[in-house]
This record gives C-alpha cells, sequence and structure tokens, in this order.
C-alpha cells in the first residue's frame, strides 16, 4: 500500500538534489502522514499490539490488554516517581521558580538535593503507594476501553481518532481518586498530617464529603481525554514514522522503534495541554493549604474561575508552566516506558499462548 510516508521515504532516499517545489512537496506529504485520519490506514503502517486490529493472527481480549497496562502502569511509575514528586512541587509554589524568584525549588537539581536533604531521600518516592494505584488503574482502564473501543469503532466503520479521548476519561473516572490523595500526600509537609494513602482518604471523606477524592475532576478529564488521544495519536503516527524513516536506516529493533515513538508521543501532549494539568493541581489542594506554610506563599482559591483571575494577576502567564522541564523530561520517559512494557507484555502473553510472533511478523 503507498502511502505519504512511504513516498517521502522514497524520496528521502534519492542522493540528488531537490528543487525547491520538491522540498515542499515532501514536508507536506510528511505532515499528511502525521495528521491522516487513524481509519484510513493507520492499522497497516506499523505493527503494533495497541488497540484492536482485525488483520493481526493474535487476537488479544480485553482482559490481556487490561493486564498489560496494569504492568505498564506500575513499571513506569517506579522509574519515574521523583521527577512526578518534583513537577507537583513546582506546581504548587506561588513564587516564580527561577534562581532569583525567592522560592524553595528553582531547578531540577536544585529542587532534588533539597528535598532529599531536608526531608530524607524517601522524601522523592512520597506518595509513591497511591501512584502506583493510581497508574495501575489508569493502566487497567485506559487500555481495556482502548481495546474495547478501537474493536467497536472497527465493527460500525467509525474512525478510531474518538477511541483514545474516551479511554482517557474512563482511566480518569477510575483512577480519580489516587490521584487527589496522591497530590495530598506529595504536597504535605512535615510534621505529616496523612499517615497513609487509606488515612488520607478516611480524614478527607470526613473532613470534606466523598465528593473531595475527585476533586478538580472536570480539569482533569479534561486534560486527561485529549491528552490520551494524543498519545495514541502521535504514538502510531511517530510509529509508522520511526519504523519507514529509521528503522529501515539503523536496523533499530521493533521496541526500539517503541520507546521512541512513545516518549516522543508524551512530549508532544504534554507541551500543548500542560497548563490543564497546573490548574488541576492547583484545584486539588483546596481546604489543604494550611499544611503548606513552609514551602511558602498561600494562597486561597474559592472557584476556578477566581483561580485563573488570582494567578494571572499574582504570577502572570508564565505561571501556568511551571514545572514544565520536569513535567515534559517525566512524559516523554514515562509514555516512552508504557508502551514498550505494555507491548513486551502483550507480547509475552502471546508468546505464552503458543503465538511466538512479533507484531511486525503479524501485520504482513
Amino acid at each position: 500500500m503507498t502511502t505519504p510516508l512511504s513516498y517521502f521515504y522514497m524520496r528521502k532516499s534519492t542522493p540528488s538534489p531537490q528543487p525547491r517545489s520538491h522540498a515542499r512537496r515532501d514536508f507536506v506529504c510528511l505532515a499528511v502522514a502525521l495528521f491522516i485520519p487513524w481509519n484510513v490506514y493507520w492499522s497497516k503502517i506499523m505493527g503494533s499490539y495497541v488497540g484492536y486490529k482485525e488483520d493481526q493472527d493474535v487476537q488479544l481480549t480485553p482482559g490481556d490488554h487490561a493486564v498489560a497496562g496494569a504492568v505498564s502502569g506500575m513499571v513506569t511509575r517506579a522509574l519515574i516517581q521523583p521527577l512526578d514528586v518534583l513537577k507537583i512541587r513546582f506546581q504548587l509554589q506561588i513564587e516564580p521558580t527561577t534562581r532569583r524568584g525567592g522560592g524553595l525549588y528553582h531547578g531540577i537539581f536544585q529542587s532534588l538535593f533539597t528535598i532529599a536533604k531536608s526531608e530524607g531521600p524517601s522524601a522523592l518516592w512520597k506518595g509513591h503507594l497511591p501512584a502506583q494505584a493510581l497508574s495501575v488503574g489508569y493502566g487497567v482502564a485506559q487500555f481495556w476501553s482502548y481495546a474495547v473501543l478501537t474493536e467497536a469503532a472497527t465493527e460500525h466503520g467509525f474512525p478510531h481518532g474518538l477511541c483514545g479521548g474516551l479511554a482517557g476519561f474512563c482511566g480518569t473516572l477510575v483512577s480519580m481518586p489516587c490521584d487527589v490523595i496522591r497530590t495530598r500526600m506529595v504536597a504535605q509537609g512535615t510534621p505529616k498530617y496523612y499517615s497513609g494513602m487509606m488515612d488520607a482518604a478516611v480524614k478527607m471523606v470526613r473532613q470534606e464529603g466523598a465528593l473531595s477524592l475527585w476533586r478538580g475532576f472536570l480539569p482533569t478529564v479534561a486534560m486527561n481525554a485529549p491528552s490520551s488521544g494524543l498519545i495514541f495519536y502521535f504514538y502510531h503516527a511517530f510509529l509508522a514514522l520511526t519504523n519507514n524513516l529509521i528503522g529501515d536506516v539503523f536496523h533499530l529493533p521493533w521496541l526500539s522503534c517503541s520507546a521512541l515513538s512513545g516518549m516522543a508521543a508524551g512530549v508532544c501532549a504534554k507541551a500543548i495541554l500542560y497548563p490543564l494539568d497546573v490548574l488541576k493541581k492547583r484545584m486539588q489542594i483546596r481546604g489543604f493549604e494550611s499544611n503548606r506554610k513552609q514551602f511558602g506563599k498561600v494562597i486561597v482559591y474559592t472557584n476556578v474561575w477566581k483561580y485563573i483571575s488570582t494567578v494571572m494577576q499574582e504570577e502572570g502567564m508564565q505561571a501556568w508552566f511551571k514545572g514544565l522541564c520536569p513535567s515534559m523530561i517525566k512524559s516523554g520517559l514515562a509514555t516512552g516506558v508504557i508502551f514498550v512494557s505494555y507491548e513486551a507484555t502483550c507480547y509475552v502473553i502471546s508468546v505464552a499462548r503458543g503465538k511466538s510472533t512479533s507484531p511486525d511478523d503479524t501485520s504482513k
């Protein structure tokens, strides 16, 4: 099947210099290859276990996808938790995150050293248990629902573009309480107000009501749903790109292309939607401001619109991008690890069933 990517690759392999008109045409073909609707040829551009594909020899069940999602969430969380703690500290700091801003944290290495020195190295994994519950719960719900939704879309002839967003909604709905509890535990200072995950859940329900476990749900789902859709979209797009332009040249193995594609997808999605992540984190600590005075200035927000106007007045536009650098590093690494561990787990499941073929073989 001839695609814009294959055309672009053939032109790139031509050694002769290209006229300007050809260069423009190549750029257009590459852009079309990245943004063409999935339902045209997305299942044929590169073998992958992500989502449902009717032409694959190995058909995994939604339960298999859920298991792979749980494993990918668990592995990823254990590796990137310190960057997540650092990102949350940056997002919750009112003062600028520059060296002369007057805040407690003003750089990646300085902040990591400050946290480890003042609170101990284990503080870099503060809130790890609820974070694991969050990652596992989100991974199970997201990949399970994505497999179910893409199968239904294939059967009824619908485009797959919305499946990633709906999968993000399902994952957020299931994992939101763990996300709120994790944010509270990471945000607290010493002495600790919450002794553990269950203690935090009980105190929040008793003092603030059961709905406090879903506090910040609207900005969270407003971020996670499009983020999930963008990640799945960019993953398949970059997977096609790496397979056609990089994999054939450097003979990279299948999982290396998956890692590169996942990292690129995570960085792109995070950069686009990062201000919503800051909004979500600030809203999740409402009612918990008194326990954050040791970290600097504290402002009480009554609602979302009051918060937005106050932030613009007090901190300026740059407030929406506090912690962007560690967040993009974390997002790229996390998404790369998620897809590599997910694809590898699906492959192990297929091997256990006596199908020892890789996705590259099944797509042929």
